[in-house]
Order: C-alpha cells, then sequence, then structure tokens
C-alpha cells in the first residue's frame, strides 16, 4: 500500500493546491460580481430579486469555467514534463492500472470539493443578500424559491431534487476517472481527447429546471456510461501491456 500511496503523491502535489486556488478564483470572481451587481441596483433605487441577481451577476459562467480549468489542472499530472509519472510506475512495484483507479478517485474528490464550494459560496451570498436587501424584496421563502426557478442554482442545490443530485455525484466521478484515464493512455503511446468533450458536455448541460425528470435521466445514463467504458478503457488491458 506504501508504493501505491508513493505513486500517487505526485499527482496529489501538483494538482490539490492550484485545485485549491482555483475554488478560490471563482469564489471571489463570484463575490465580486454578486456584490457589484446588488449595490449598482441599489444606487440606481432598483430593487432586484435573488433570481435576477444571481443571472446578472454570472455565476453560471465562472462556475463553468472554474471547472473547465480543474479538469485541464487535474490532467497535468500524466504529462511526464510535470511529474516524471510513468518514471514514477516503472520504479515502484505496483500495477499501474490500480494506481490509474485510486488516482480517479482521488480527482473525484477534488471536483466534489469544488461542488460544495460553489455550494457554500452561493449560500453565504445569499445570506448577505437576505440580510441587506429591502424588506419588500424578502420572504422566508425567497431562498428556495430562486433554487428552484433557476436551473443553474436548482442544479447547484438540487434539495430534495434526487436524481440530479444522483446526476451530479456520477458526473464528478465520471470527469474525475476521465481525466486520470487520460493521462494512463497518454503515458502508454495511446491517443485520447475524451475529457475535453466530457468536461464541456458537462458544464453546457448542468444547469436543469424543477421537474425535467426525462433530460436529468437521459444525462444521469450517459455519465453512466462514460464512467463505465472510462474505467473499462483502463482494466481492459493486460498487465504487461499497461
Amino acid at each position: 500500500m506504501k508504493a501505491y500511496l508513493t505513486a500517487l503523491t505526485p499527482a496529489a502535489r501538483l494538482t490539490v493546491w492550484k485545485a485549491l486556488g482555483i475554488a478560490l478564483l471563482a469564489a471571489l470572481a463570484e463575490v465580486w460580481r454578486f456584490t457589484t451587481s446588488f449595490c449598482r441596483q441599489m444606487e440606481l433605487q432598483e430593487g432586484v430579486g435573488l433570481k435576477d441577481l444571481a443571472e446578472t451577476a454570472g455565476l453560471y459562467p465562472i462556475f463553468g469555467t472554474g471547472l473547465v480549468l480543474l479538469c485541464a489542472i487535474l490532467v497535468l499530472p500524466g504529462m511526464e514534463r510535470s511529474a516524471r509519472t510513468g518514471y514514477t510506475f516503472r520504479r515502484l512495484p505496483v500495477d499501474e492500472r490500480v494506481v490509474t483507479t485510486l488516482w480517479g478517485a482521488q480527482n473525484t474528490l477534488v471536483l466534489l470539493f469544488y461542488w460544495g464550494s460553489q455550494i457554500a459560496v452561493f449560500l453565504a451570498l445569499a445570506n448577505w443578500y437576505l440580510q441587506t436587501a429591502p424588506a419588500e424584496l424578502v420572504t422566508q421563502q425567497t431562498l428556495v424559491l430562486t433554487c428552484y426557478q433557476t436551473p443553474y442554482l436548482h442544479s447547484l442545490l438540487p434539495m430534495a431534487d434526487w436524481p440530479v443530485l444522483v446526476r451530479n455525484l456520477i458526473g464528478c466521478a465520471m470527469l474525475g476517472f476521465s481525466t486520470a484515464v487520460l493521462s494512463f493512455h497518454w503515458r502508454n503511446g495511446r491517443k485520447a481527447f475524451s475529457t475535453l468533450p466530457l468536461t464541456l458536455v458537462a458544464v453546457l448541460a448542468f444547469p436543469v429546471g424543477l421537474d425535467n425528470l426525462i433530460p436529468t435521466l437521459l444525462q444521469l445514463a450517459v455519465c453512466l456510461d462514460a464512467l463505465y467504458f472510462t474505467i473499462y478503457g483502463v482494466w481492459r488491458w493486460h498487465g504487461n501491456d499497461a
């Protein structure tokens, strides 16, 4: 087990701090956009609801940009110039397929952290809005209604919408393993570029409105299929080929 932890160390060293940096930059951008948009509306003496403010502030584009950058960062350890990963695997008594699977799980946790950080930022901004906005714009149901009425926020914070929650979890696993497996194929001389289209599709398809069960289930099926074939693409190679 110690050998596998040693093999994973370069990936963790290259990605974790960069991932934290991306999450922090995304959070700062959202705070800046949200607060400046709100203050501008108040200066114009125009009331703005939380739903409209979230859309005006561009929270979704910031989230999507951060996700694309994060997936790019997660691919970095597979580039020999960055971590000499292939040399590390050849030096240690490890099965590269096992390391890649563990690597995918590690990347999944990083993506789950990013999702959680985005939820925390939005809840903090929403709480600030509820405490600051004129009383006529705020009710006890403002936050719940905003999440239900805004496709992006509903996907970010699905609440009781379990299909969307499961889709998000499987989607993080799909992207996490895709970034790890892409590196695996590159190191073994096989061309693979699936991570980029999967990431772009994940970003574009992320917002789903309430009561969109069929599209959500279709997206979930696609994520499950992509996850299965991504992992299968590693384990179908014999040990002496990997």
